[in-house]
């Protein structure tokens, strides 16, 4: 881990003291040419706005006062070691932007509030990712990838470092800092910029200003400006702080505009003057744009998962409910009939001599014919009931609310019309097919233990059909009432 320099060492000591003598620190400072150099060209950048240029380091204490010069001193001190210990493909700039971006925002919001914590907030958000900076000297290129992987937000970032790493940059920052001696403020400061909540000691102040400083660096990322996270800060700035909403956006104005003048003391090239207002209606437009996508994405996905789903219960030649959807169906129906005591239906049809057709004409000529069969029964399709390919050349269809009588007119009519037809199987032929229907129900004469029973009653009817020649209807009527019980079995008879 990176340790400090003499002179920042000495420095801290002489920032932690309350007894610290103006002259002694202009002292120590002066010793260092470039942080005399750094220290002079930030007290004149248009950041302070003074009216004349400043050429000593007394001078610029005097003007500024002690406590800024401190922070400033210690901000030097502490970029100079973070950036000689950083590899050199670590965005450094990137990464100096975005604690400018925090400390600056800081200590606009100490001052809006009127707290005398402007200089600590303004170190403390300086170097609460200090921590950051020593895990990618020390973790490496997989680090910055984890980094990348965030999109530049922090709070997503301080996630998954818990994940993958049972420790995050905060943690990480805290124990540094602690190492070099930094003042307590700024320790916890570090220690709870992403969970502020946890914190419950004397700094609470300070540390929600750093965590809120944060939020304004995740907002004005190159990459993008962050609408949810600008919500979050607004809401957090007024509970917190006592700052209306309304200001955040005037705010970030702010930082923005204040962090391009002092960047050039950090060696950050500045970029264009953003206007921060037509990039947050710019963000707002994007977030619009994508909420409409997801949705258009959610309802295709709907569109296909229902297309998946109707798949499943559907028979791929004809179309109709499968012997699953049937099997639901029939269940369901029959649960409905016995509670509310309304008749069901059921009717099996059967292709007579189907096999023949395959035979003599090809399994193609069979699949016109059940294609055909099947849309005609279509017809028929009853309201909250089911038509199904029930097996290889049948077909069922279950009838709610439909007497045994209502659904053998249906079974005969069905008959009926298909006996008279010639169905089409290609090459100009034209054939002739009829079917066998076996049918039967329960209403409040005619109980039955199950839809079970039922479907067994409308087999044994179809085969009665069969049994008298096909091309005919037969009902089978259960002649015992009330319910069927196992050791007593109903009397039966087919019409």
């Amino acid at each position: 881990m990176p340790t400090l320099p003499r002179i920042a060492v000495r420095v801290i000591e002489l920032c932690k003291s309350d007894r610290c003598e103006l002259q002694e620190l202009v002292d120590v400072i002066s010793t260092d040419p470039g942080l005399t150099v750094k220290l002079l060209a930030s007290v004149n950048s248009s950041y302070y706005g003074l009216n004349r240029e400043v050429v000593t380091v007394s001078e610029a204490t005097k003007l500024l006062g002690l406590r800024a010069v401190k922070t400033l001193t210690i901000a030097f001190c502490l970029s100079q070691v973070i950036s000689e210990q950083c590899p050199h493909d670590f965005d450094l700039e990137g990464f100096w932007r975005r604690c400018l971006y925090s400390a600056v925002a800081a200590k606009l919001m100490a001052e809006r509030i009127g707290s005398d914590i402007e200089e600590e907030a303004f170190t403390a958000a300086l170097v609460q990712d200090i921590g950051l900076a020593a895990m990618v000297q020390v973790i490496g290129r997989d680090y910055q990838e984890l980094m990348k992987s965030t999109g530049s937000n922090h709070s997503v970032l301080n996630r998954i470092e818990q994940n993958q790493l049972s420790t995050d940059h905060a943690q990480v920052g805290a124990s540094l800092a602690d190492r070099w001696g930094l003042p307590e403020i700024l320790i916890d400061a570090i220690r709870y910029h992403h969970n502020p909540e946890d914190y419950k000691g004397e700094n609470q102040q300070v540390v929600q200003i750093v965590n809120l400083s944060s939020l304004v660096a995740d907002a004005l990322s190159p990459e993008q400006i962050a609408v949810a996270t600008i919500s979050t800060f607004s809401s957090q700035l007024e509970e917190w702080l006592g700052i209306p909403e309304e200001q955040a956006h005037d705010l970030l104005n702010d930082v923005e505009e204040k962090s391009r003048k002092l960047g050039g003391s950090f060696k950050i090239k500045p970029r264009p003057q953003r206007d921060i207002n037509k990039l947050l209606i710019q963000a707002n437009d994007r977030l619009i744009k994508m909420a409409i996508e997801s949705n258009q994405r959610l309802v295709e996905l709907e569109k296909k998962n229902y297309q998946l789903k109707a798949a499943a219960q559907r028979d791929p030649l004809t179309g109709l409910a499968n012997r699953r959807m049937f099997d639901s169906s029939l269940r369901e129906g029959y649960l409905k009939s016995s509670e509310a005591d309304f008749p069901l239906s059921l009717i099996l049809f059967d292709i007579d001599h189907f096999k023949k057709i395959n035979d003599e004409y090809g399994h193609l000529a069979g699949d016109r014919v059940l294609i055909m069969i099947a849309r005609l029964l279509q017809e028929h399709e009853p309201d909250g009931g089911c038509i199904a390919r029930f097996g290889g050349e049948e077909f069922t269809l279950v009838l709610p609310r439909l007497g045994v009588a209502s659904a053998a007119q249906i079974a005969e009519h069905m008959r009926s019309r298909i006996e008279q037809l010639r169905f089409d199987i290609g090459g100009g032929k034209r054939i002739h097919a009829t079917v066998s229907a076996g049918v039967a129900g329960r209403d409040h004469l005619r109980q039955l233990s199950s839809e079970i029973e039922l479907l067994d009653c409308a087999d044994k009817a179809l085969y009665a059909a069969k049994s008298s020649g096909r091309n005919c209807v037969r009902v089978l009527r259960p002649m015992m009432m009330p319910r069927v019980t196992p050791d007593k079995p109903c009397d039966q008879a087919v019409d």
